[in-house]
């Protein structure tokens, strides 16, 4: 005679098992909504989010600007290089679990128009640099140390873009 399990256990697992069931029929849900973005996280996508709307402003500059070679292109061409490569620095911190809907926060603003004068574009560059190098200057305290430091050296970089702009809009 073969000795299975006794009635009372099948019971008893097939009680303990109904619970699993019944959330499993829920999916993830059973797990509840996402935690919120850190403020690190929240200070970092918003960083992300404002160097791409300085890249886009400085491309839409070059091209106001004039021909290739011109001095003005060459040297918003080079602030617009080092945008990038802040954007690309920044955007590399950013680690986003698989499956979330965007990688990258969107650019606010970017659809913005520039003034139709060089003049007055290189003006509204100027403030913004000002703007943004005052404003990651700000969060240095509320983020880590090595984002803090990626902060302050960008915030400082964009500051040095001030005089420059500066320097181009009275060349013209």
């Amino acid at each position: 005679m073969a000795v299975g399990p006794t009635r009372r256990a099948v019971l008893a697992v097939s009680a303990a098992a109904v619970p699993l069931l019944l959330s499993a029929c829920r999916g993830v849900q059973v797990l509840g909504t996402p935690p919120p973005l850190s403020q690190d996280v929240r200070l970092l996508r918003s960083a992300i989010a404002a160097e791409r709307l300085m890249v886009s402003r400085y491309r839409k500059a070059v091209a106001l600007a004039g021909p290739a070679g011109h001095p003005t292109v060459t040297a918003l061409t080079g602030i617009l290089t080092e945008h990038e490569q802040h954007l690309a620095q920044l955007t590399a911190r950013l680690v986003v679990p698989a499956g979330s809907a965007s990688r990258l926060p969107p650019a606010a603003g970017a659809s913005a128009p520039l003034p139709t004068g060089l003049t007055a574009v290189l003006g509204v560059l100027k403030t913004a640099e000002q703007d943004a190098s005052n404003t990651l200057a700000s969060q240095l305290l509320g983020v880590p140390p090595s984002l803090a430091q990626l902060m302050a050296s960008i915030s400082a970089s964009e500051a040095t873009h001030v005089p420059v702009l500066g320097s181009l809009g009275r060349a013209r």
